[in-house]
């Protein structure tokens, strides 16, 4: 038995080999298996598409991930870089703007005769009751009580407190304040007075026939030797005539950026027209007087 099986598997050995020798025989003279192999690759392409699909999609899984993970640490770079470069710009503009106060301040500072030196607000108190703000100059820097403070357009007011290291400024807009002007149009004289941060001034003790006008500029007149004479103070915006009262109400816009100015001027040693003609009387000598011959009434006395 195990001599016929053997003899069977050898027989069918033979066979095929005889059969694969002549097969290939075949296809190297007449090409007859090219066909077959043809139609094998075709229906064997599904297949070898099947078993790619796994291997592509774990590539492009990797290569999107790895593409994902690039596009996301470069948006975080160029997120950083645009931030800096907005603080930059930002400077930059914040830099600018403070040139063309200084060059303001400056130009400003030509229309007083005195001294001046430049301040930053530090802090404000802005109540219906009170209008003062903080100065980063104080005693160490020759800052005194009663020193007036003006800005690019306006006055601002006058230092009521000082420290070594900061001083108080009281805003022309607080109740307290009170400056002297004038109407620049018809240089009628009056008082300017607060009425709370974010109101307008108040033009006070103006009797009806008083030339005033909505729109006329008012000025800082020089009465009381406190204020610069002729800087801005407001412009006049309203006129009420109050009946049975003697005096007309007067609203004024203040010309000085109140509560927007962050770099003002503290004005020291200032002159003013009635000050300047009081120093130039005390320190010109007087021209001695010509000796007038005095006649005598007495009869015979010699001149």
């Amino acid at each position: 038995m195990l001599f016929r099986h053997a003899t069977g598997v050898g027989l069918r050995v033979l066979c095929l080999s005889v059969l694969m020798m002549g097969l290939m025989v075949a296809d190297h003279h007449y090409r007859y298996v090219n066909n077959v192999r043809n139609v094998l690759s075709v229906a064997l392409i599904p297949l070898q598409y099947a078993l790619d699909a796994p291997v592509e999609a774990i590539d492009w899984l990797k290569v999107s991930a790895a593409t994902q993970h690039q596009l996301a640490t470069e948006n975080i770079r160029l997120k950083q870089q645009m931030l800096l470069m907005q603080v930059s710009l930002q400077q930059l503009i914040n830099m600018q703007q403070e040139n063309s106060q200084l060059r303001a301040l400056l130009k400003s500072s030509s229309r007083i005769n005195g001294q001046f030196q430049e301040a930053k607000l530090l802090a404000m108190n802005l109540e219906a009751a009170s209008a003062e703000v903080v100065l980063d100059k104080g005693s160490r820097d020759g800052v005194a009580l009663g020193q007036v403070v003006i800005d690019v357009s306006g006055i601002m007011g006058q230092i009521i407190g000082v420290t070594p290291f900061t001083s108080r400024l009281l805003l022309i807009s607080d109740p307290r304040s009170g400056v002297p002007v004038e109407d620049d149009r018809s240089n009628f004289q009056a008082i300017v007075v607060g009425m709370g941060a974010s109101r307008p001034l108040s033009l006070i003790h103006v009797a009806e026939t008083s030339d005033v006008k909505v729109g006329d500029l008012v000025v800082t007149s020089g009465l009381g030797a406190r204020y610069p004479e002729g800087y801005p103070v407001g412009t006049v915006t309203r006129i009420t005539k109050m009946s049975g009262e003697p005096f007309m109400s007067i609203e004024v816009k203040p010309s000085a950026l109140l509560e927007q100015s962050r770099r003002v001027l503290i004005v020291s040693n200032y002159l003013n027209s009635d000050s300047k003609k009081m120093l130039y009387e005390t320190t010109v000598p007087l021209k001695p007087k010509p000796a007038v011959p005095i006649k005598s009434t007495v009869p015979g006395a010699t001149q």
